[in-house]
C-alpha cells in the first residue's frame, strides 16, 4: 500500500494552520468536576420535586378523605355531646335518689326553726351553699333564725347576704345563706315546739 503524502507548496504566510485546544490537568480536573456536580445537582432537584409532587397528591387524597368523613366527624362530635348531657342527667337523678332523704329532713328543719310571723319565698342551693330567701314583720327574727339554723346538724355556718324592707306593709325581705354540712345525718332531738319558748301569762308565770 502507497501512503499518500501531502506537501504544502504555498507560502508560509498563505498556509491555513488547524488550530488545537490544548488544556491542562489542574483546568480539566476542576472543570469535570463542577461539570458532575452540576449533573448530580440537577437529579437531586429532580428527585425533590418528585417527593414534592408526590405529597401534594398524598395531601390532596387526605384533604378529599377528610371532607368525605366530615359528616362521620359531626355526628360522633354530636353524639358526645349528647352522651355529657345523658350523662349530666343520670347524675342529677342519682344525686336526688341519694340525698331525698337528707333534703325532706332538712326542709323539715328550716320550717321547725322558722320564729313567729316569718315565711319562706324560695330555697336554692348554689355552689354547695343554700341561699334560703324569706320575708319577716320583725327585724329581730331574722337574726333568731340564723341562730337556729347554726344549731342544725346540716349546716355549718350561716351568713347575712341581704335585708330591706321593700314594700308599704313594713315587712323585710332577707336572703341568708347557709354552707352545708355534706356529711351531716339527721337530727335526733326532737323539733323546736312552742312550748319552749318563753311566754309571760297575764299572771306573770313564765310558762
Amino acid at each position: 500500500m502507497v501512503e499518500r503524502i501531502e506537501i504544502n507548496l504555498l507560502p508560509a504566510e498563505y498556509r491555513v494552520h488547524r488550530k488545537t485546544i490544548r488544556m491542562q490537568r489542574d483546568v480539566v480536573y476542576p472543570v469535570m468536576g463542577l461539570v458532575i456536580l452540576a449533573f448530580a445537582l440537577m437529579l437531586y432537584t429532580f428527585s425533590l420535586e418528585n417527593q414534592i409532587s408526590q405529597l401534594r397528591n398524598d395531601i390532596a387524597r387526605t384533604e378529599d378523605a377528610f371532607k368525605r368523613n366530615k359528616p362521620i366527624k359531626d355526628e360522633i362530635s354530636r353524639l358526645k355531646d349528647d352522651k355529657k348531657i345523658i350523662e349530666g342527667k343520670i347524675a342529677a337523678l342519682e344525686r336526688i335518689t341519694v340525698d331525698r332523704g337528707k333534703w325532706v329532713h332538712l326542709m323539715e328543719n328550716l320550717c321547725q326553726r322558722l320564729p313567729d310571723f316569718t315565711w319562706l319565698v324560695s330555697c336554692e342551693e348554689k355552689d354547695d351553699a343554700l341561699l334560703i330567701e324569706g320575708k319577716t314583720f320583725s327585724f329581730p327574727e331574722v337574726a333568731n333564725f340564723m341562730s337556729r339554723l347554726t344549731e342544725s346538724s346540716y349546716v355549718k355556718t350561716v351568713d347575712l347576704t341581704s335585708i330591706e324592707q321593700k314594700d308599704a306593709s313594713k315587712s323585710f325581705s332577707f336572703i341568708v345563706s347557709c354552707k352545708l354540712n355534706a356529711d351531716a345525718l339527721p337530727d335526733k332531738k326532737p323539733p323546736l315546739e312552742q312550748s319552749s319558748k318563753v311566754v309571760r301569762s297575764n299572771s306573770g308565770e313564765v310558762r
